[in-house]
């Protein structure tokens, strides 16, 4: 499974060269992050937080852009330690993405993706639940009249697991639209996520997942 990760990273770093040499590229813009964060559990007997978990994430996100298009690499690895409890995990993940303005009003979007999970706890029935994720998306956004815009996207994962009764695959799409009245920006948003088995011996269960959102923002210095 590592080796297909490694595999995909490196096919995802020949289509960047591949692109970078056709266009004129800009220097690139290189971020490096590093984020820790701890949960607290309640003992009941001490009356007191006690430390529960500790999760360290590293990520590095390289982002170029030759007009029309841009680029980005983003390689991330995480870490989570339960302290109270079983469950640890990690992860290594490596996406890319682009967009291509093909004229002032369309733009399109793409993502590619791959992510390792591992667990170093078997499950209840003592089997492995370590998996590899594979994503694809696509995007786009047309500006039909100024101030308002109109977003769309599709996009799969195919979770493969060693366990193959826990191999999943979700498609998701989603829709957004939002309009700029003088100083006042209106957004509504739509997602729907659908979960399905992957595979003859997959026992997920199908499943949907609809979110909505409105807003509406103030914004006097656009």
């Amino acid at each position: 499974m590592k080796k297909g990760v490694c595999g995909f990273l490196g096919a995802l770093l020949a289509l960047q060269g591949a692109a970078a040499s056709s266009l004129d590229w800009q220097l690139p813009v290189t971020t490096l992050r590093f984020e820790t964060a701890t949960g607290a559990a309640e003992d009941p007997d001490e009356e007191a937080l006690l430390p529960s978990s500790l999760r360290n994430t590293v990520s590095l996100r390289i982002r170029e852009e030759a007009d029309p298009a841009v680029f980005g690499l983003t390689i991330r690895g995480s870490w989570k330690d339960y302290f109270l409890q079983s469950g640890d995990y990690s992860y290594v993940e490596v996406e890319q993405d682009g967009s291509l303005r093909l004229a002032a009003p369309v733009k399109l979007g793409y993502t590619l993706g791959a992510k390792n999970m591992s667990y170093p706890q078997l499950d209840s029935l003592g089997l492995s639940k370590d998996s590899l994720a594979l994503k694809a998306g696509l995007s786009g956004a047309l500006t039909i009249v100024k101030g308002l815009t109109l977003e769309t996207g599709v996009s799969g994962r195919w979770e493969l697991a060693v366990n193959s009764a826990r191999s999943l695959q979700a498609w998701v799409v989603s829709a957004s639209l939002s309009s700029r009245l003088g100083e006042w920006v209106f957004g509504a948003r739509y997602r729907g996520e659908f979960r399905l088995p992957l595979g003859s011996d997959s026992g997920v269960t199908s499943s949907t997942y609809h979110t909505g959102a409105v807003s509406l923002e103030w914004d006097p210095n656009r």
